[in-house]
């Protein structure tokens, strides 16, 4: 039985009956079938599937490294197609009803909204779309229901950002049917509303929009104005994109960088990446250096080379500032920008603290002069140590009003101050304050206790 069908095959076959490729085998099987295989066509389709795999990485990665905000925004050439659905506010001076039978009957006035819609956007900035939609509703006075409906044109303008917001402007049809003659009826209206529409990857994006419909013929003789609200799913097709992938343009190099716009990424703009794209435009960690020049791409840093400056001692000081690289800094209000540890000298610790000797007259803000000696030496230590800055904040004990305490403080603390202005200290390097009775020492309810809360208090501060 095997010699003459493989007899009947040959015959067929020289008589261009049956046609098998090149690379066909055809042979008998051990149960007497016959076999064909095409090993050729399946390597092909692999490499096929292999090289959209490629291509969707790639493309995915080139995204990825742009601002979120421009992630698969609208491009030029694109088809957006999808369905929506909303509410529907009919106005209440509507004409949608054959007026030659009966007057304005009742009908619903919010009502579901649900319809397609197709928008092409030869540039990515401005399209035109149209929509169609229907609106099922019901006239309760007739017992009877109805479908409002509509069908329109517009041009869309929008913002090609990933949040996309947008305008539509156009006109159409806005009817309504029904099984009740006086339900029949159309009018030309036109239309304009703002929208947004939030692109989740490269084939979908999430839209919002309003619509204001304007109805020409209302039953009053005066224009009518409805209104939509719309939520819908589009799809998005990328010509552009989908073009490149057909076999016929993998040999095309439209930017001349040497990748066939297939595999470029950016076929638009020559690049000296991989992936077809300029890396002198990329700068990863966003420190402002391409990562071309950049040592240190993944890791931002104001320093030229692109690399971040190492503190090694943690300090909070970087290396190329720090004096003392190996050691941390102690942050004592003296010498903390030189990055070293350093102990405050004996004569600064005397003013930092309660400052015995600085006395005024009694409720007066007048310095005494037996406290000249005090703060001359204070005067002494700041010209030595410029780099010092220091509050002065006065107190007093709790005889009297508190706001008068408070006030009597602050003027004592400022009488400070201006003595060593009036020196030659700069005042900037000088903060007041006045504590008034509120921060005792001792206890207020003795004559010595009152004569300790009464006193001036110098605190060190951070250098500027």
């Amino acid at each position: 039985m095997n010699a003459p069908r493989s007899l009947l095959l040959a015959s067929l076959s020289s008589l261009g009956l049956l046609a098998l490729p090149a690379s066909a085998h055809a042979g008998p099987a051990a149960d007497g079938k016959v076999e064909l295989s095409t090993k050729k066509g399946g390597k092909a389709s692999g490499k096929a599937k292999s090289d959209r795999k490629k291509k969707n990485e790639e493309e995915n990665a080139a995204e990825k490294e742009k601002p979120w905000i421009r992630r698969w925004a609208p491009e030029n050439n694109e088809l957006d197609v999808g369905v929506y659905g909303g509410l529907f506010i009919r106005a209440g001076n509507h004409g949608l009803f054959d007026q030659g039978i009966d007057s304005q009957p009742f009908i619903n006035q919010t009502n579901a909204d649900i319809g397609v819609r197709a928008t092409y956007f030869p540039i990515r900035f401005v399209g035109v779309g149209i929509e169609g939609s229907g609106m099922p509703t019901r006239a309760p006075q007739r017992d009877v229901g109805a479908t409002f409906w509509t069908f329109r044109g517009h041009v869309v303008g929008q913002l090609p950002y990933r949040i996309t917001p947008t305008l539509v402007m156009g006109g159409g049809i806005l009817g309504i049917r029904s099984s009740d003659p006086l339900l029949q009826a159309g009018e030309g209206v036109f239309h304009w509303g703002p929208g947004v529409k939030a692109h989740i990857n490269k084939w979908i994006a999430v839209r919002l929009d309003g619509r204001h419909i304007v109805e020409g013929g209302g039953s009053d003789g005066e224009r009518a104005h409805h209104g939509e609200i719309l939520l819908g799913l589009d799809v998005t097709l990328r010509f552009k994109r989908i073009l490149r992938t057909k076999g016929g343009n993998r040999r095309s190099d439209s930017d001349g960088d040497g990748i066939t716009d297939f595999y470029d990424v950016c076929p638009d703009e020559a690049g000296d990446g991989d992936d077809g794209c300029p890396t002198k435009e990329k700068d990863r960690d966003g420190d402002g250096i391409p990562d071309s020049r950049d040592r240190c791409p993944g890791e931002w840093s104001d320093n030229p080379g692109g690399c971040p400056i190492p503190d090694d001692d943690g300090d909070g000081i970087l290396n190329a500032d720090d004096a003392c690289p190996d050691e941390a800094e102690n942050y004592n209000k003296f010498k903390d920008k030189d990055g070293c540890p350093d102990e405050r000298p004996a004569e600064i610790e005397e003013f930092n603290g309660v400052i015995r000797g600085i006395n005024f007259a009694s409720g007066k803000a007048a310095i005494r002069r037996d406290s000249y000696k005090v703060l001359k030496r204070a005067i002494r230590v700041m010209n030595k140590y410029p780099e010092l800055r220091i509050e002065v904040s006065g107190h007093t004990d709790s005889v009297g009003s508190h706001d008068s305490n408070v006030d009597l403080s602050l003027r004592r603390a400022e009488a400070v101050k201006q003595y060593l202005v009036d020196s030659g200290i700069d005042s900037s390097r000088i903060e007041t304050q006045g504590f008034g009775p509120d921060k005792p020492i001792a206890d207020n309810e003795t004559k010595s206790g009152r004569a300790e809360n009464r006193r001036i208090e110098f605190k060190l501060l951070d250098e500027q």
